[in-house]
C-alpha cells in the first residue's frame, strides 16, 4: 500500500510504501540564509516530516545532498553532524548540483518505518 502526504500539484512531500519511506528534496523556508541556515531548516522540514509518519532519525536508510556550491560542504557538515550525532547514522551521498535560485542546499531521505 502506498500512502503520500502533503501532495500538491506536482509531487507529494512524502510518501510511504509497505515500511519504507522517501521523501522530496527538503529546503530552507528562507533562501536567503546562508549554509548552515538552510541546512538547519531543511533538516527541521525531514524530522517533521519523519514526525508525521511516526519515523524518526534512527529509521533512516539514506541520506541524498545536494549543495549548489561545494565550498559550503565543511559548513553543511557542521550542522548535519549535530543533527545525527545521537542517531543511527544513514548512508549519505553529497554531490554539487545547481538549485533553484538562491537555494544552497537541498535533502532527501529514504528510510524504513521502525515500528512496524
Amino acid at each position: 500500500m502506498i500512502k503520500r502526504y502533503d501532495e500538491c500539484q506536482r509531487m507529494s512531500q512524502i510518501v510511504v510504501y509497505d515500511d519504507y519511506f522517501t521523501t522530496a528534496g527538503q529546503v530552507a523556508f528562507d533562501p536567503k540564509g546562508d549554509i548552515k541556515k538552510q541546512t538547519k531548516e531543511a533538516l527541521e522540514e525531514i524530522e517533521l516530516l519523519l514526525k508525521k509518519i511516526g519515523a524518526d532519525k534512527n529509521s533512516l536508510i539514506q541520506i541524498q545532498i545536494w549543495l549548489s556550491n561545494m565550498e559550503d560542504f565543511e559548513a553543511m557538515n557542521e550542522i548535519y553532524d549535530e543533527w545525527i550525532k545521537e542517531y543511527a547514522k544513514p548512508v549519505r551521498a553529497c554531490v554539487q548540483s545547481i538549485l533553484a535560485e538562491g537555494y544552497l542546499i537541498e535533502i532527501q531521505a529514504f528510510g524504513k518505518i521502525s515500528n512496524k
